[in-house]
């Protein structure tokens, strides 16, 4: 069973929204926080070149610290 606390078709701004600490996550990968918060994780990732699982799993990592 997973504790994952989102999906990827949640937008990157919800996210933020909900757990501020992912905003260093997106950053460190690169994916566009301002113009592009609206795109869902899946979507940003495929849009900035970055590997969705990598992303999933340094998100899971941030919320999970913060907590």
């Amino acid at each position: 069973m997973t504790d994952q606390v989102f999906t990827v078709e949640d937008t990157v701004d919800t996210l933020m929204a909900r757990h501020p600490a992912t905003m260093a996550v997106f950053n460190a990968f690169g994916v566009d926080t301002c113009c592009g918060a609206h795109s869902s994780v899946r979507e940003a990732s495929a849009r900035d070149g970055v590997d969705e699982a990598a992303l999933v799993a340094a998100l899971d990592r941030a919320i999970a610290e913060a907590r």
